[in-house]
């Protein structure tokens, strides 16, 4: 079982004007994720990635969670759980959360000054190959959209040894080529390149030895690439492109 978890970096993201009090954070931990892009890549079926939420308002805050599709994968699903409390949280399953963008919980939870909440998403590959990005905004009974965080679910397929395809990319960060160093000539390898919000900016073909690959009319940014063949994705990293 490979998992792999990425920051991709930070997104922008205009929130209303009185748009603060809540911090959002890896579990158990005091690394701030409010307005990043978390990458997970592994080859299990049901994927997931769990955050605590804090409240730092001064006052008690009345929340529930929306979640957008910002990029979809077909034949995939997610799901989600939140609550002030993990052990009275609720859960909200895949028919009721898949079908919907956006999607926002029918419960609120009160979440008391200087406690933390629980947010648990899930994204279930069904035997799909591929990625799925959601954003998940923390908001409060007026609708305001306080804080949020995103999730890059990439599920990947076990390769046979005899299959592996061994390939490096150079340099990161990229100013106006990246190198693509493929070791042996492998049928139906493509490399592509992503931007910050899912979409695909560069779709090329590999061949055995050095491939290049233009990035010089890119914008300065945060990017990730994947590698695949035959359609399934054998890696997913972060690369930055900086002119």
């Amino acid at each position: 079982m490979k998992k792999i978890f990425t920051y991709l970096g930070l997104f922008t993201i205009t929130l209303g004007a009185n748009a603060q009090g809540i911090e959002i954070y890896l579990p158990d931990g005091d690394v701030v994720v409010s307005g990043t892009t978390i990458e997970l890549n592994s080859e299990e079926e049901n994927m997931h990635q769990e955050f605590d939420v804090e409240n730092v308002s001064g006052a008690t805050l009345n929340l529930r969670i929306e979640r957008i599709k910002i990029t979809e994968l077909e034949g995939t699903e997610d799901y989600l759980c939140w609550g002030a409390n993990p052990e009275t949280g609720a859960c909200y399953s895949a028919g009721a959360v898949s079908p919907e963008n956006p999607f926002i919980t029918p419960d609120a939870s009160d979440l008391d000054d200087g406690n933390r909440g629980w947010l648990a998403t899930y994204h279930v590959t069904n035997g799909f190959s591929g990625c799925a990005q959601y954003r998940y905004y923390v908001i409060d009974d007026s609708d305001v959209r306080r804080d949020s965080v995103d999730v890059f679910y990439c599920s990947t397929v076990s390769i046979k040894e005899d299959i592996k395809v061994s390939v490096s990319v150079y340099p990161n960060p990229a100013s106006d080529f990246v190198k693509v160093q493929m070791e042996n000539e492998h049928n139906n390898v493509n490399f592509t390149l992503y931007n910050i919000l899912g979409e695909a900016v560069v779709i090329t073909a590999l061949s055995a030895g050095t491939n290049e690959v233009a990035v010089n009319k890119l914008p300065n940014g945060v990017y990730f690439y994947s590698i695949l063949k035959e359609g399934n994705i054998l890696e997913t990293k972060k690369l930055i492109v900086r002119h």
